[in-house]
């Protein structure tokens, strides 16, 4: 538990500058790909040995540990912006603010605009910037700048607009996170069945009522586990690139139950929140059993029973796969417009965002609603 003498009034830390989420928005790709599109696959280990089990036995076995029946996929004959964009109008329109309201724009991402017909990105000029002009923004003192911290980018974007509310520095941000993975996955790697394509959108305004960010935490480990998760050359030595995404599954494994749960610990002291005190816990889903140990780790060091997490860790991991960056704004647009297995979240309740991604770094962040 969380001794008494630890908690904190966030009130006193942040009286009237707090940044709150008033819009968010969402879009989910078109293209369905589920698991039987993996049946006719030939898979090699990252010695370029062909695995022993193979196609559909494959793609079961990866279900029954990450949960995943089914992905999406942006369609090939596109690159980022249109998905990019739409998300970013609906979370404006949500909040109710004309574009022209926005004054800065922050884009987390993993690779830069994917191109059409290509297996290859540009990050210049920046998506922010790529952004901005899509949405026709013409005032040059609205800043529009990229986020480059893998899963927990978008997460990482909220804190630095709630900073720059905070500061002082603008009234209104708009914070998006998209990933299109589906263009960097090795089609011989196992892991290729586990990330897919996303894209999450909010809009952060002052606050006036003490609702908002309450606190928030990042850890950057980059020391061993900088090679938990790479780019690199595909497990099939016939094809070539050296883009392609890979894994070391069981470090990434340990990293994250280490971690997030002391990560989470850390934002809750800071906020003055007790963990029975929170509604939601909105976890990086990038992996069903992952997810489920982070938060049986979480139970345990709080002492309280295993089932305290029920109803309060929503999963999106089982139809959406593992779309990175844009995982925790998609699942929060879901839940605002209660389309998320009957999900919701009110006025006055609390939930904690965490993720964990590539470099390694973790993060997370209190909010109340």
């Amino acid at each position: 538990m969380i001794p008494k003498s630890e908690i904190r009034n966030p009130k006193s830390e942040f009286p009237n500058n707090m940044a709150k989420i008033i819009g968010t928005g969402s879009v989910i790709p078109e293209l369905v790909v589920t698991n039987e599109a993996f049946a006719d696959k030939v898979f090699y280990d990252k010695n370029g040995a062909k695995l022993e089990r193979q196609g559909a036995e494959a793609a079961a076995k990866l279900e029954s540990i990450t949960g995943i029946r089914e992905r999406r996929y942006v369609p090939f004959d596109q690159d980022s912006r249109p998905l990019m964009t739409h998300a970013a109008r609906i979370a404006i329109n949500d909040a109710g603010l004309d574009p022209e309201s926005i004054d800065g724009i922050i884009v987390a991402h993993n690779a830069g605009n994917m191109l059409i017909g290509e297996r290859e990105f540009h990050t210049v000029p920046n998506m922010a910037a790529y952004l901005k002009n899509e949405l026709a923004i013409g005032n040059h003192r609205c800043f529009a700048y990229d986020v480059l911290f893998a899963c927990p980018g978008w997460i990482q974007g909220v804190i630095q607009a709630h900073q720059a509310i905070a500061a002082g520095d603008a009234d209104n941000i708009l914070v998006v996170g998209i990933e299109i993975a589906s263009r960097l996955l090795d089609p011989h790697d196992l892991d290729s069945m586990i990330l897919a394509d996303g894209c999450g959108a909010a809009v952060l305004g002052r606050s006036d009522n003490g609702a908002g960010v309450l606190s928030h935490a990042t850890f950057s480990h980059a020391q061993k586990d900088i090679a938990n998760i790479y780019l690199g050359k595909s497990n099939n030595p016939a094809l070539g690139g050296n883009c392609w995404f890979k894994m070391n599954g069981k470090e990434v494994y340990r990293y994250a139950t280490t971690w997030v749960p002391k990560v989470v610990c850390d934002a809750l002291k800071r906020a003055g929140v007790a963990p029975e005190d929170v509604d939601l816990f909105l976890f990086h889903q990038a992996n069903e059993k992952l997810v489920q140990a982070i938060a049986s780790h979480l139970a345990d060091s709080w002492e309280l029973d295993a089932d305290f997490f029920a109803g309060k860790l929503p999963m999106t991991i089982q139809f959406l796969g593992n779309t990175s960056v844009a995982t925790i704004p998609t699942m929060l647009d879901l839940i605002r417009k209660e389309d998320l297995d009957g999900y919701s979240i009110e006025s006055g309740q609390t939930a904690v965002f965490a993720s964990v991604g590539a470099g390694m770094h973790c993060n997370a962040l209190v909010h109340r609603f």
